[in-house]
């Protein structure tokens, strides 16, 4: 096991948590190391991840230790095998996750810092969006076919991934500061 990819999920956990990007028991973390992930664990509460949290998988085929995996796991893998991406976070940012109910296929940051960092975010809708196989592909499908690396599901959440973990937390703050400011600004 590779600890400093471990250190690593459990601090941007605790980022997440803290920041209010997700609650208590949902949200996954992962970060890819060649042929293999490491996942947070189903049910796992990411603000107070411990070593034990975090499993290691392989990307291409499934294993009997899937099942103590996050239920996102599926979606991970998919993403992996179709893009260059190092890390992926899932997480539901509460004014991201908001606009996505009065917005159809892109969010479109209004502030300066947001069009500089964010652009143009695709919105998708599917009808099973917990761990299912057609979230898992029509995401890395999306992720593959555009320049986006922020991919918000209508009523579930976001899904980030870049070459760093650190990058992609940084980016599921933006998002969340970008969805605020758009909101606030338009519900008058």
């Amino acid at each position: 096991m590779n600890k400093e990819i471990i250190k690593e999920i459990i601090f941007t956990g605790k980022v997440l948590y803290s920041e209010g990007l997700v609650n208590s028991h949902a949200g996954n973390i992962s970060v890819r190391e060649g042929d293999h992930l490491y996942i947070t664990k189903t049910g796992k509460m990411l603000g107070f991840l411990t070593e034990e949290d975090i499993v290691k998988l392989p990307i291409h085929y499934e294993t009997v230790k899937d099942k103590i995996a996050s239920s996102e796991l599926i979606v991970h893998r998919e993403i992996y095998k179709k893009t260059d991406a190092r890390a992926v976070i899932h997480a539901h940012p509460v004014y991201a996750l908001i606009i996505t109910f009065f917005l159809e296929d892109k969010f479109i940051p209004i502030d300066n810092e947001g069009k500089l960092f964010i652009g143009e975010v695709p919105i998708i809708e599917v009808k099973n969006a917990s761990g299912s196989k057609e979230l898992a592909e029509t995401l890395s499908k999306t992720f593959r076919n555009t320049d986006s690396k922020i991919i918000l599901v209508k009523k579930h959440g976001s899904f980030v991934i870049s070459d760093s973990l650190n990058y992609a937390l940084k980016l599921t703050s933006d998002l969340e500061f970008c969805s605020k400011i758009y909101y606030m600004v338009n519900k008058r």
